[in-house]
């Protein structure tokens, strides 16, 4: 059983960061060969044992154009209506015969209209705009029709041309700089289209027809494997640590890696939009619109180095806000990927300790990782705390065994998670062992970017009734199991170079209970307010993710008691975010977003744009002036690493941070607002900032344990067994 947990790996969100080219010498008859390959495997092993048919096909072909057109904006409405007339349910037959010709006709057509789109804004950017007059543009045509004809084409250019005019006006750049940065960025953009290979279009072209299949089974050229392999299992990055993906032209922020410069310093977010990228003693390069590959090769380097983005904060209220941030690449450091623990020791007016909590954080699910969590629960409950915080905000999964191990740490025994695969055969995965490790109240902190193995941790300890999950609405909801094959294992012995690897989605995970926690995500038994549940995050947010369903539940004995305090926890705990300055600001955030997602039209009038830019910089200042009246917390704080609870060394009392968090800071975003900014300090000490979500948590978990003190608490006879 052990062998087979291991190959058993529950990736998160994946970490590859860049497509890359593949060797020069494959040609069109073997990328031909790679693509029925590809399309053999996806058939015979995905979990949906879906068949390359009409359906697949037409899938396919909707991936591959809005992969070259994300936002609809370069093709017409006739290209498409040729396309999916001539390739719309024939793609599977090209496959088979090792033909790729409709990936190359396609793209021809791309390059066609590319070419066409960047003369007209040659054109455009010497006519005159009038930034008064009342018209809207949407920046985000993703999901609305591509334009009917060149004259409807000609118009939505001529807007999205003002549109980035504007947006220069407003971030006061000279109307010359701007004008030569829009055409300098179209220019390269029609030159590296055109500079793509066959083998460069295939990427394009199997990863569309993977992801017909589900959202996280990819094609990976040679260089992408290298890159998942570093990011995913060896854990070692030269660079600033964020993981990046195209959309809509920009480079965007989808996770930062643990312990990376930029998951160190902080400013820079997920969801975040990357402008332009300025080497040390450089000028800035605009990247929108630039190939992903490139844009990851500009921002990696040589270790010290330093780069700087400019960046659309994902919380910005207007598109033209922007955010400078300057890192020092570095090597990740894994220890700053390892658990640690800390102990907040709350104390009464007159500085006399009232409450000890612990806390411990997990970044990943990597191997032994449960052994360090044991370790620091054991060195906690020496400190005296009277309860645990498991923090799994930034979990993005890793291995599947230790998602087990670490849930029998707070039981004794039963089944943790049951793995459905592709021919239909269930298997429950049960505690190995009692390695009971604490067994006192526990909560345990989650978000929109808890993933795959932490939500299994989180599923189980909820549906024993062994813990109080709180966070977001609901946890990431990716509840697949993904497996690499070589692909240079399966080509004829004459195929000359690597043909690269393809990802592919083998089983699904459930609940005791029987539920999937594919999309639906882990609920949060007490919800706090966070901006992340209205963007398009989670695993319900993309195209193709498989269903929801459920099977026969697995025999486990639940816990009682614990669910009747449940309405107590919420009644008390929305009554105190309802009067805090920091929640208050993301219920703002919130309603901004709503009325964004409600219109995602905006306004190309300047006076417009200004009041609103104005209202938000004003809701920012207010926010900071409460936070300016409000007293400093009754509390300290101490850090444990393992290190030191290996050699029993005593526990760090943290500094706390002198510097005001930014208003950004109170997006909701809980995978980067954290109560410990690691800080590089020369001794490697955290500081502690602003976490008010953590802050909750703490309160909440106070709550909890008056409860349970009750006689008959469930939890109290648990201990007597």
């Amino acid at each position: 059983m052990r062998g087979l947990l291991r190959r058993l790996w529950l990736f998160g969100l994946l970490l590859a960061l860049a497509p890359a080219a593949f060797p020069a010498e494959m040609d069109q008859t073997q990328c031909g060969k790679v693509a029925k390959l590809v399309a053999i495997f996806l058939q015979q092993a995905h979990f949906s044992q879906k068949p390359f048919d009409e359906h697949v096909s037409q899938t396919f072909l909707r991936n591959y154009l809005d992969a070259l057109d994300f936002n609809h904006s370069i093709f017409l409405q006739p290209d498409i209506d040729e396309f999916e007339k001539k390739y719309g349910t024939t793609l599977g037959d090209y496959t088979r015969r090792e033909d790729i010709s409709p990936a190359l006709d396609i793209y021809n057509r791309f390059l066609t209209r590319a070419a066409e789109q960047e003369h007209g804004v040659e054109t455009l950017l010497a006519e005159p705009h009038d930034f008064s007059k009342e018209e809207t543009y949407r920046p985000d045509r993703s999901k609305l029709p591509w334009p009917k004809d060149e004259a409807e084409a000609h118009d939505l250019w001529r807007k999205r041309v003002k549109f980035e005019l504007l947006q220069g006006l407003l971030s006061k750049e000279s109307p010359a700089q701007t004008r030569k940065t829009i055409a300098r960025r179209y220019s390269r953009f029609l030159k590296e289209m055109r500079e793509a290979d066959t083998e460069e279009i295939l990427d394009y072209y199997l990863n569309a027809l993977a992801h017909a299949y589900d959202p996280h089974s990819d094609y990976q050229s040679p260089s992408e494997a290298e890159n998942f392999e570093i990011n995913s299992i060896k854990l070692s990055l030269t660079g600033i640590g964020a993981v990046l993906k195209s959309e809509d032209g920009y480079p965007k922020i989808v996770s930062l890696v643990p312990g990376a410069p930029a998951d160190l310093d902080k400013r820079l977010k997920p969801n975040d939009r990357i402008v332009a990228v300025q080497q040390e003693h450089g000028e800035p390069v605009d990247v929108v619109d630039m190939k992903l590959n490139k844009v990851v090769e500009q921002i990696r380097g040589e270790r010290g180095t330093k780069v700087t983005l400019l960046v659309i904060p994902a919380d910005a209220a207007d598109e033209s806000v922007r955010r400078s941030i300057t890192l020092s690449r570095d090597v990740v450091k894994l220890t700053e990927q390892h658990a640690k623990g800390f102990v907040y020791e709350r104390t009464d007016t007159q500085g006399h300790p009232t409450e000890r909590f612990g806390v411990v954080q997990l970044p990943g699910f990597y191997e032994k990782c449960s052994d360090d969590v044991a370790l620091l629960l054991k060195r906690l409950e020496k400190e005296r705390i009277s309860g645990v915080i498991l923090d799994l905000r930034r979990n993005g999964g890793g291995m599947l065994e230790e998602a087990i191990n670490l849930t029998g740490l707070f039981l004794r025994d039963g089944p943790v998670v049951q793995v459905k695969d592709y021919r239909g055969r269930t298997q429950s995965f049960r505690i190995p062992g009692n390695h009971l490790c604490y067994a006192g109240p526990l909560l345990v902190l989650v978000s929109r970017f808890s993933a795959s193995a932490s939500e299994i941790v989180a599923a189980a300890l909820q549906d024993y009734g062994r813990a109080v999950v709180i966070g977001d609405q609901t946890t990431h909801g990716k509840g697949t199991v993904q497996t690499l094959l070589p692909l240079s294992d399966y080509v004829p012995w004459d195929f000359h170079g690597d043909p690269g690897k393809l990802k592919v989605t083998v089983q699904k995970f459930y609940r005791v209970t029987g539920l999937s926690t594919q999309q639906r995500g882990v609920a949060s038994d007490v919800v706090l307010p966070s901006v992340d549940d209205y963007l398009e995050l989670g695993e319900s947010a993309l195209p193709n993710a498989l269903p929801a369903d459920a099977i026969p539940p697995a025999y486990y004995q639940k816990a009682s008691g614990e669910a009747a305090f449940l309405p107590i926890l919420q009644k008390r705990s929305s009554e105190r975010v309802a009067s805090n300055p920091d929640f208050s600001y993301v219920l703002t955030q919130i309603d901004l977003i709503k009325r964004k997602n409600e219109d995602k039209a905006v306004s190309l009038n300047q006076s417009i744009r200004l009041k609103e830019k104005q209202e938000a910089e004003e809701s920012k200042a207010a926010l900071e002036a409460k936070r300016a009246r409000r007293p400093p917390h009754n509390e300290s704080v101490y850090y444990l690493d393992i290190e030191s609870a290996r050699s029993r060394k005593p526990m760090k009392l943290l500094p706390r941070s002198t510097a005001k968090s930014s208003p950004g800071e109170a997006s909701g975003d809980t995978s980067a607002i954290r109560e410990i900014e690691e800080k590089n300090w020369d001794d490697g000490t955290p500081q502690v900032g602003n976490d008010f979500a953590l802050e909750e948590a703490l309160n909440v978990l106070g709550d909890y344990v008056t409860l349970l003190q009750k006689p008959g608490s469930s939890l109290a006879l648990q201990k007597d067994q």
